[in-house]
């Protein structure tokens, strides 16, 4: 008889929902909307760019159309739960503390199972604070759902890498 760890077992059943999860995307010729693909992953990094055009101006009410009111942060060692709590209580401090504020997805990788989304992508967000620069780099994953008026981000997910890291 075989006997696997816990953490064994973890990792069994995360690689096969992962192998479930490509499977899925391959078997996606279409959208539920009939459209090719394309079509869909052309407005998710739409949505993407608009995040960061949004964070450089400072235009929080832009997001209000690509943040889910349910969306899940985690970033940096925290989680944030809701739209209108990550909004006010971590972005518009930032926005408010930061100046020339430049945020840049690289790398991005949009793939689509019916009306769900996940990219992934590295990130760089430069500004200044108190007129000393602020950098930030590392990886990204976000969840974007299709729903009635566009594709909305439920989930996103940070980590920055060490200062000196390479993005």
């Amino acid at each position: 008889m075989v006997r696997f760890a816990r953490s064994q077992l973890v990792a069994l059943a995360a690689a096969a929902l992962f192998v479930g999860g490509c499977t899925i995307e391959r078997a996606d010729v279409r959208t539920p909307s009939g459209e090719p693909p394309e079509a869909d992953t052309a407005r998710v990094r739409k949505a993407i760019d608009a995040i960061a055009d949004a964070f450089a101006t400072g235009d929080l009410a832009a997001l209000d159309t690509i943040y889910h009111e349910g969306v899940t942060v985690y970033e940096a060692g925290r989680v944030v739960q809701g739209w209108p709590r990550y909004r006010d209580q971590h972005l518009l401090p930032e926005v408010e503390a930061l100046t020339q504020r430049q945020l840049r997805f690289e790398d991005i990788s949009v793939r689509l199972a019916g009306s769900t989304a996940w990219v992934t992508c590295r990130y760089t967000r430069q500004a200044l604070r108190d007129g000393e620069p602020v950098l930030a780099r590392g990886l990204s994953t976000m969840i974007f759902r299709k729903v009635a008026g566009g594709w909305r981000l439920v989930h996103s997910h940070t980590s920055t890498g060490a200062p000196g890291d390479s993005p």
